[in-house]
C-alpha cells in the first residue's frame, strides 16, 4: 500500500461538503475539558454533570447514536453520573424529517455555526475526508474531545491528529472506527499494554462477511449485496467493503495501537474478493472449508511487521468459519494457550453507535501511542512462503502450466464449472504475483485465496 501523505491543513476552497467554507483558527483555544471527563463516577446525592455533544452526521450512525442517547439517558445518568446534552448536529438537508427523539431546531448546514456552538464533545459521523477532517483539526486546536468512527481519517491523518490532541490537552477516540460493537481498539489499548502482541488477525468487514455468508447459502452475489442494502448493512456504493480497502483501514489502526507504526505507513498486501468470490465460496465448499476476508498484522523476527487483508481458505472448524453473517471477530495472540478474542455485529447503524458511546464515557484520554520506550516496528512486506487457491477461466492444463512456469508447486487440482482451479505448494508472494500478472494478460480472470487447510482436514 502507498503510503499516505501526512495531514496538511486544509484552506477555504477545498472544503467540498457542499457547506460554507471558513478559516480555521490557528490558534484558538477554550478552557481544557479534562476536568470535565476527569472524574466520571457512579451518580451520588449530586445531580448529574452536564456534557455537551456538538454531533456532525445524522445518518445511520449518528440518528443511531441520537436514540441510544434518548433511550439510555436515565441509565446513563444513573451509572456514570452524567447528562448527555446535544447542542447542534450539522446536516446536509435541515429539512429531513429523520423522526429522531430530537429538536429540529439543533440541525444545520453551516459548517461554521457548528464548529462555533459551545461543546465538551465533538462526535464525528460524517465519514470520509472531508470535511470530518476540517471538523477534527479545529476541534482538536480548541482544546475539545473528539470521538469519531471514521476509519478513513484515523488511517490517513491519525498520528498527527493524536498529536494536536496532546499538544492542546484533550482526547482523540476512535473505538468505534474498528469492529463496530466488538471492542477492538480498547482491547488493544487496555489489555495488551506495553507488550506488543505476536499477531493481530480476524474478520474487520461485516458487510463482506455478510455477503459471503448469503454465498454460502446460495444466494447469488447481486442479491446478497442487494440484501445487505435493505439490512442497513451495506452502502449503495459498497465497493471498499468488497475489494478490502475499508479492511485495510481498519487493520492500519490496529497496527497503529498494536505495533506503533502510524496508520500511513503500514505495508497492507491486499487482495479483492472481487472478481470470483462465488468460486472461491463454491471450491472451498467442496473442500468442506470456508472463505473468509481476513486481515492480520503479524510479528516477524527483528522488530519486523507484515500485514495482508485477502480472503483465506480456512477450516470448518475454525471460530472464523463459525463467524457468520455481519459479525466481527478478531484474535489477539500474546502467546498464551489461546489467543484472546472479542466479537460482535460490525455492520449497521446500532451497533457502531454503541461503540461511539462507550468512547463518549470514558473518563480519561485513550492512550493511542506506545511511546519511545517501547520496541519500535517496522512494516515490511511479507516475506514468508504461503500456499494459495488459484482459480482463472481457462483449461485446467493451461493453469498448471502458467503456475508452474512460474516456480510454483502445484498440490492439487479442483474445478468449478468453468473455472479452473489448483492449490499451490508453499511460495513467496512475488512468484504468486507473477501467475496473477500472467493470467490477467490472458483475460482469464484469476481469483485467489490464501490457503490454510492441512491435508488431514481436507474431505472430497
Amino acid at each position: 500500500m502507498t503510503p499516505q501523505p501526512q495531514l496538511e491543513v486544509p484552506g477555504p476552497s477545498e472544503l467540498q461538503f457542499p457547506l460554507p467554507t471558513r478559516t480555521i483558527p490557528h490558534n484558538t483555544r477554550v478552557g481544557n475539558i479534562a476536568g470535565t471527563f476527569a472524574h466520571l463516577e457512579p451518580l451520588t446525592a449530586t445531580s448529574p454533570r452536564t456534557i455537551r455533544i456538538a454531533l456532525a452526521g445524522c445518518g445511520v450512525v449518528g440518528g443511531g447514536l441520537v436514540r441510544l442517547l434518548h433511550d439510555s439517558a436515565s441509565s446513563i445518568a444513573s451509572r456514570y453520573g452524567v447528562r448527555f446534552v446535544i447542542t447542534t448536529v450539522l446536516v446536509r438537508d435541515t429539512t429531513r424529517d429523520r423522526k429522531l427523539p430530537i429538536n429540529s431546531s439543533l440541525f444545520t448546514n453551516d459548517l461554521d455555526s457548528f464548529l462555533a456552538k459551545d461543546a465538551d464533545v465533538v462526535i464525528e459521523a460524517v465519514g470520509g475526508h472531508e470535511p470530518a477532517r476540517t471538523i477534527a483539526i479545529t476541534t482538536l486546536r480548541l482544546g475539545r474531545k473528539l470521538i469519531t468512527a471514521n476509519k478513513e481519517l484515523i488511517a490517513a491523518h491519525g498520528e498527527t491528529l493524536a498529536e494536536l490532541a496532546t499538544d492542546n490537552g484533550t482526547g482523540l477516540d476512535f473505538g468505534a472506527a474498528v469492529g463496530g460493537s466488538a471492542p477492538v481498539i480498547s482491547t488493544l489499548r487496555d489489555l495488551v499494554g506495553a507488550s506488543a502482541p505476536l499477531a493481530v488477525r480476524g474478520i474487520l468487514n461485516g458487510t463482506s462477511n455478510y455477503v459471503i455468508s448469503q454465498l454460502e447459502s446460495g444466494v447469488s452475489l447481486d442479491d446478497a449485496i442487494a440484501d445487505a442494502r435493505d439490512r442497513g448493512l451495506a452502502e449503495a456504493d459498497c465497493g471498499r467493503d468488497l475489494d478490502g480497502c475499508d479492511a485495510a483501514a481498519k487493520l492500519s489502526i490496529i497496527g497503529w495501537i498494536a505495533f506503533g507504526i502510524p496508520p500511513s505507513q503500514l505495508n497492507v498486501r491486499r487482495i479483492s474478493l472481487l472478481p470470483g468470490i462465488e468460486h472461491l465460496v463454491r471450491l472451498a465448499a467442496k473442500q468442506r472449508a470456508h472463505v473468509r476476508l481476513i486481515g492480520e498484522c503479524t510479528q516477524l523476527s527483528a522488530g519486523r511487521v507484515a500485514a495482508s487483508v485477502e480472503p483465506v481458505i480456512v477450516s470448518s472448524s475454525s471460530a472464523f468459519a463459525r463467524t457468520t453473517l455481519e459479525e466481527n471477530r478478531v484474535e489477539v495472540d500474546l502467546g498464551w494457550t489461546s489467543p484472546l478474542s472479542v466479537s460482535g455485529p460490525g455492520a449497521g447503524g446500532a451497533p457502531t453507535a454503541a461503540a461511539l458511546l462507550s468512547d463518549l464515557v470514558r473518563t480519561s484520554p485513550p492512550a493511542n501511542e506506545r511511546g519511545a520506550a517501547g520496541v519500535q516496528f517496522e512494516s515490511v512486506a511479507d516475506p514468508r512462503q504461503q500456499r494459495w487457491l488459484i482459480a482463472a477461466r481457462v483449461e485446467t492444463g493451461t493453469l498448471r502450466a502458467v503456475v508452474e512456469n512460474a516456480g510454483v508447486e502445484v498440490a492439487d487440482e479442483l474445478r468449478d464449472g468453468e473455472v479452473a482451479c489448483v492449490v499451490t505448494g508453499p511460495c513467496p508472494w512475488n512468484r504468486l504475483h507473477r501467475v496473477i500478472q500472467e493470467l490477467g494478460r490472458a483475460n482469464a480472470l484469476p481469483s485467489l485465496a490464501r490457503y490454510e487447510l492441512d491435508a488431514e482436514e481436507v474431505l472430497r
